[in-house]
This record gives structure tokens, C-alpha cells and sequence, in this order.
């Protein structure tokens, strides 16, 4: 059977009961600004969320007939103009822009830290229900509950094709920090193939327990400047008393106590140096406010160190701060990441 292309929709349809109203998707286009995402048909009616699984979940908001046809791949952008420079007679040429390599002390520059271990990944509990209509959470699959004898047997059905790390949107691009492919529409992203096989994850493993008290995870999220990063951990209630964040060269470790006998426990290898006597924590209603201070200006392509052995998209690499936000218009000052200025 076809499988329906209109956004959020992705399901298989008999054409003979396809009815004008059959399928429920989003008529606009995926928008993403800042970390949040949402779509441009409903940004008014749904808001704008963090996670990328969050932004799949936001419900369609139209419906009509299901198709198969397949979206116009955009032309491709026209180049963007040199940029001018002036010669010593006033006079205005062009040509490619390139900055001048940025002094750094040897002083500033931390030594490197150890490769991340790729993560454990989360399996199912075998022994846990899994519900009527529950699809596999893994990036890239999808794949719908068929029962235990087909989607966790040893049939082609029980055989997950996923992306093992998380999205990335990058200027415009979009893939995955696991594998090369990297796409502009978004249409194209959802297509892009699973780059590991396993088993499918439809329910995960049942809350671990230490003490008595359930270890749960929270959202992070962070801005950045040129000399600090600002840290947001979503941890609603978190006891000032008993909670604390501590400081390394290279990472931050969370230790929150929560409501309900909740903790956060987590350490976060950073992808490039602090001063920890410089850096601070605030303790608030919803969320833990953190400043990390950087040796020197530097702009971070992510907030954490990748495992060992993944390729950022092209770009991520060689990213450029400006002053103020990252990603400010109309800011002037080019600034390297530490570790590409030494290279230069």
C-alpha cells in the first residue's frame, strides 16, 4: 500500500476508502528558532516546544485526502556575495572573507579532554505491557507494536533500523550527529535511513531506584556568548537545601532533588573548558540557572563533547560567535573556537 507523504501524517492507506477527510496532518512547515520548534499552520494553537519527540507529537491540525506525491525539492540557494575588503588605495575589491587568525595564549587553552564513551542505550523490559498502538521511540524508526511474537521475534518486523544519537539542525541543514547525511527540507530528513540495527524500544526499561527515590533525567538547554554559556536544567521544585552543581575544568554535575522523591544525577563532559572559580548556580522555582565562564572568547558548536568518533555537520567545526547571543544580527565581531584558532 502507499504511504502518505503529507507532514505528520506517514501512515499506509487504501486508496478505495481514501475519504476527504481520511488524514489528519499539518498543511504548513516545520519551524525551528532558538531551540524551539513547532509548526507554521498552528505556532498559535500549539506551542513552540524544546525536544525533538515533543515536536513530532504536536497533534495535526487539518485534515484532508491522504497522497503520495512527493514534495518539489527547492532549487538550490544562489551563492552568497564575497565579501568586499579595501586595498591600500581606498579602492573596494572582492573576495573570499577569511579572519585573521585570533591570538590565543597557550596559558587559555586546556588540555583536551578525554573521548566521551558513546552512551548506553535505553532497551525494553520485556516483562513491562506495551500499549495498544505504541510506536518504537527511536530516532529514525517509528515502527508500530505488532504484537510480541512479530516485534520481538526473530522475523524482519522485530529488526530496528534507527539513528543511535539525536538530531542536529545546523544554518539551515538538517541530519543526525550519528551519521554524514545531511538534508535542507525537512520532508527530507524524516527520510533520511537508519544508520545501526537493533531492537526496537517501545516501552524502555521500568524507574531506577537508589534508596528509594526514582533517578530521573531533566531537559537542558543553554545560550552563548563569546566569554559564557548560559545553562538552563528544567528541574521544577528542586530542594535549595539539599541540591547542589559543582564545577570542573571540562564538566558540571547535577545532583537536584526533586518533589516526590524524584533526583536528577547527572554529569555533563563539556565541550570545551571553564573556570570553575568563576562559574555559578542559582536555585529557582522551575529550573536551575547556570553561568559557565569560558578561559577565553570561544564559540561552542554544541554544549556537550560528542562521543568519540562523531562527525559534526560541515560547519559545526569551523562556527563562528558573534558579540552578544550567539547567533545575534547584525554582529561584527568574528571570534574562533579556541581549538580552531590554534590550529591556525
Amino acid at each position: 500500500m502507499p504511504r502518505c507523504t503529507n507532514k505528520g501524517c506517514g501512515k499506509e492507506y487504501d486508496e478505495s476508502s481514501n475519504a476527504d477527510d481520511a488524514c489528519a496532518y499539518h498543511p504548513g512547515g516545520p519551524v525551528f528558532h532558538e531551540g524551539l520548534k513547532s509548526w507554521s499552520c498552528c505556532n498559535e494553537t500549539s506551542k513552540p516546544v524544546m525536544e525533538f519527540d515533543q515536536f513530532m507529537a504536536i497533534p495535526p491540525c487539518a485534515r484532508g485526502r491522504h497522497t503520495d506525491s512527493k514534495a518539489e525539492v527547492p532549487a538550490p540557494a544562489a551563492p552568497v556575495a564575497e565579501a568586499p575588503k579595501t586595498t591600500a588605495g581606498g579602492v573596494e575589491v572582492y573576495g573570499s572573507a577569511r579572519p585573521a587568525p585570533a591570538e590565543v595564549p597557550e596559558s587559555a587553552i586546556a588540555p583536551a579532554a578525554p573521548p566521551t564513551p558513546a552512551p548506553v542505550e535505553e532497551e525494553d523490559d520485556e516483562s513491562l505491557p506495551v500499549p495498544d498502538g505504541a510506536k518504537c521511540k527511536r530516532f529514525g524508526c517509528g515502527a508500530a507494536w505488532r504484537g510480541a511474537a512479530a516485534s520481538r521475534g526473530d522475523g524482519p518486523d522485530a529488526v530496528c533500523t534507527y539513528h543511535p544519537q539525536k538530531p542536529v539542525f545546523h544554518e539551515g541543514s538538517k541530519g543526525y550527529l550519528c551519521c554524514k547525511p545531511r538534508v535542507l527540507e525537512f520532508d527530507q530528513f524524516l527520510k533520511i535511513p537508519g544508520c545501526k540495527t537493533g531492537r526496537h524500544l517501545f516501552v524502555g526499561a521500568p524507574a531506577s531506584e537508589e534508596r528509594g527515590e526514582e533517578l530521573v533525567d531533566c531537559r537542558v538547554d543553554h545560550y552563548q556568548t563569546p566569554m559564557e554559556v548560559h545553562v538552563s536544567a528544567y528541574a521544577k521544585g528542586a530542594d535549595k537545601e539539599r541540591s547542589s552543581v559543582s564545577f570542573a575544568g571540562q564538566s558540571i554535575t547535577l545532583d537536584l532533588y526533586l518533589p516526590g522523591n524524584k533526583r536528577v544525577q547527572r554529569t555533563l563532559t563539556l565541550y570545551g573548558p571553564i573556570v570553575p572559580d568563576k562559574c555559578r548556580a542559582r536555585i529557582l522555582g522551575t529550573k536551575v540557572d547556570i553561568t559557565l565562564i569560558k578561559p577565553v572568547a570561544a564559540s561552542w558548536p554544541l554544549l556537550e563533547l560528542p562521543p568519540a568518533g562523531t562527525e559534526l555537520p560541515p560547519g559545526y567545526a569551523l562556527t563562528f560567535g558573534v558579540s552578544g547571543r550567539t547567533g545575534t544580527v547584525g554582529g561584527k565581531e568574528v571570534v574562533l573556537s579556541v581549538e580552531e584558532a590554534a590550529r591556525r
